[in-house]
C-alpha cells in the first residue's frame, strides 16, 4: 500500500511540474458569455452543473464568510499570458464586473487577503468545483492556503430570475511565470420538475393519512397555466386515485413561490388549479362537482422562499380532502 501511495504521489508531482501547452485551449472549452478571459490567457480546464451547490464569499461584520447558494454553475481555469502580474489581471476582472453592473460582495488584494485569511477560507474551492476531469494543477490551486500573490473578488448582480454570482480567485505560479485564474459563475436555475411521479397508492395513502398530498409531477409553462405534456402520467395517477374512491370530494390547490406580485400569483395559482380540474374532468372523466379548484399563491409555503431549492418545493399542486 505504501509503495502504491508513493507511486501515486510521484505521478501527481510529475504531472504538476509538467508545463502545459500554453498555445491552445482545452478541446471543447470556451469562455462563459457573461465574462470573458483576461486577454491572452489560455483556457486549461472547464466544468459545471445545470443545478448544483456553490460557496460564495460574502462579508459579515467586515470579515469574509462563505455562504451556500445553488444554481447553474460554470467553472473556468485559465493560465495568464507570461509576465503579467496577478494584480494587473485582478484589476481587469474587477473593472469588467463593475462595468457589467455587478456589486462587489467581497474583494481583497494580497495584503488584505493575508490579514483576513481569505485564501485559507477558500482553499477547498477548486476541489469542490465540478470539472471536466481531475487535474492537480487546477484542484491544488490554493493548496496549503499560502500560494503567492493571492487575490479574490466575489460579486453579485440581481435579475428577474434571481441573483447571478461571479467569483474570481488568482494566484501566481512562479515556475511558469504565469497567473492562475479560477473563475466561477453561478446563475439562477429552476429545477426541472415533473421527474418524479406520485403513484396511485401513495396518493390514496397520503389522502387517508394526512388529508392531503403534494404533487410535483404536474408542471406548467413559466408564468402560465398551461399544463406541460410531461405531466400526463401524474394526472393519470391522480385520476386513478379519485376513481378508486368515487365518494371523495377534493380541493385542487395551486401554490406558487413568492416571486412577483401577490395578486398576480393568486390569479395564476387559481388558473393552474382550474386547469388541473379541467384536465381530470375532460380526459379522465372525473365529475367536475367532486373537485373544487382553489389558488392560494404563496400563502402556504412548505419551505423558505429565500433559496431556489425552497421556492421549487413551494411551487406545487395539492389534492386536499373536502
Amino acid at each position: 500500500m505504501r509503495a502504491y501511495l508513493l507511486a501515486v504521489l510521484a505521478a501527481i508531482s510529475i504531472q504538476a511540474n509538467a508545463q502545459p501547452n500554453f498555445s491552445k485551449d482545452i478541446a471543447g472549452g470556451s469562455d462563459h458569455p457573461l465574462l470573458h478571459r483576461y486577454e491572452g490567457s489560455m483556457l486549461y480546464m472547464f466544468g459545471g452543473e445545470n443545478l448544483g451547490p456553490a460557496q460564495i464569499v460574502d462579508t459579515e461584520a467586515g470579515k469574509p464568510v462563505l455562504r451556500k447558494v445553488e444554481g447553474k454553475t460554470a467553472n473556468r481555469f485559465y493560465w495568464g499570458p507570461k509576465g503579467r502580474s496577478a494584480l494587473e489581471v485582478y484589476r481587469n476582472y474587477q473593472q469588467a464586473l463593475t462595468a457589467a453592473g455587478f456589486k462587489t460582495l467581497y474583494a481583497c488584494e494580497t495584503d488584505q487577503c493575508e490579514k483576513a485569511n481569505t485564501q485559507r477560507l477558500v482553499q477547498e474551492w477548486p476541489r469542490e468545483a465540478n470539472w471536466k476531469e481531475f487535474n492537480p494543477l487546477v484542484s491544488n490551486m490554493f493548496n496549503s492556503a499560502n500560494q503567492p500573490r493571492f487575490h479574490l473578488i466575489s460579486a453579485v448582480k440581481p435579475g428577474p430570475g434571481g441573483n447571478t454570482y461571479v467569483q474570481v480567485g488568482l494566484t501566481d505560479f512562479p515556475e511558469f511565470q504565469r497567473v492562475r485564474q479560477f473563475v466561477q459563475i453561478v446563475e439562477p436555475a429552476v429545477m426541472e420538475g415533473g421527474k418524479v411521479t406520485v403513484d396511485t397508492r401513495a396518493i390514496q395513502e397520503g389522502l387517508q393519512r394526512d388529508g392531503k398530498v403534494a404533487l410535483y409531477g404536474v408542471t406548467f409553462d413559466t408564468n402560465k397555466a398551461v399544463i406541460r405534456e410531461q405531466s400526463s402520467e401524474q394526472l393519470e395517477q391522480m385520476a386513478k386515485a379519485l376513481q378508486a374512491q368515487p365518494k371523495m370530494k377534493v380541493f385542487i390547490v395551486g401554490h406558487t413561490d413568492d416571486q412577483g406580485e401577490f395578486e398576480a400569483n393568486l390569479a395564476l395559482s387559481q388558473k393552474r388549479a382550474q386547469a388541473v380540474a379541467d384536465a381530470l374532468a375532460s380526459k379522465y372523466g372525473i365529475p367536475a362537482n367532486r373537485m373544487l379548484p382553489k389558488g392560494v399563491a404563496n400563502m402556504a409555503p412548505v419551505a423558505s422562499n429565500a433559496s431556489d431549492e425552497g421556492r421549487a418545493k413551494n411551487r406545487r399542486v395539492e389534492l386536499v380532502v373536502r
